[in-house]
């Protein structure tokens, strides 16, 4: 039909305007690529921050719920802190950035907030800076901080995937499964790399924290569900 119109309009001695969109040079891609990213990025960061800020101040909503009653030792607030739950508050930001911008954007979102975290990391470290936190004698071994960043990297893209495979009308499907998600492939990942051969405690702590973060996949609904008229999908992405 289209073929047949064009042939018309030309033997009418017409012009065919195209509508294609100009594509815009490479740099001005990149330039917006990264402003486009910059603000999750930091917020990661910011997450994480606060979350290692938090590591001293004990969970104690799941003592007795996530482990035996009037059994004080096994209580999950011995070691389970407020950091714990805020962790996953990266994982809203990643389906955030995918319900804007889709697959392509999270993943490499999940790529540069990590990068830029690995940078904030060795700066803090090495203290490049008078202004950044001093770690102390507590920092995570290098055994441990691999393999956080390792699970962590995993379960975002997993998530992204999934967020990617089940948008549509139901709003909480794509956000909700795929913080479930992350929060399974990032938790029995994490805690057999970091602590297998250190015992077998690994193994409730393990069971505990995957349940504090499905238990936050479900509570960090309601701030998606607040944010999606101001987080709106672009053309051609689908999602309500």
């Amino acid at each position: 039909m289209l073929t047949g119109h064009a042939s018309r309009v030309a033997a009418q001695g017409g012009t065919i305007v195209s509508h294609a969109p100009v594509r815009a040079h490479w740099s001005v891609r990149v330039v917006r690529d990264v402003a486009i990213l910059s603000g999750p990025a930091i917020a990661v960061v910011v997450t994480l921050a606060i979350a290692w800020e938090m590591r001293d101040t004990p969970l104690t909503m799941f003592d007795g719920v996530l482990s035996p009653r009037n059994v004080p030792e096994l209580y999950p607030s011995n070691w389970l802190t407020l950091g714990h739950a805020i962790v996953p508050v990266i994982f809203l930001v990643a389906n955030l950035v995918n319900r804007r911008y889709g697959d392509n954007y999270a993943i490499a979102h999940v790529l540069a907030s990590w990068g830029l975290v690995a940078l904030m990391t060795i700066a803090t470290i090495l203290q490049l800076d008078t202004r950044l936190p001093l770690v102390g004698g507590d920092g995570p071994s290098l055994r441990v901080a691999a393999a956080f960043f390792g699970a962590m990297i995993s379960g975002q893209l997993a998530g992204s995937f999934v967020f990617d495979r089940t948008r549509g009308v139901i709003w909480w499907q794509a956000p909700l499964y795929s913080a479930l998600t992350s929060s399974f492939t990032a938790m029995f990942l994490f805690y057999p790399l970091a602590y297998i051969g250190d015992g077998w405690l690994w193994l409730n702590h393990m069971s505990v924290d995957a349940g504090v973060k499905a238990a936050m996949s479900f509570a960090l609904l309601a701030p998606y569900f607040l944010l999606r008229p101001i987080v709106r999908p672009s053309g051609g992405l689908g999602g309500f």
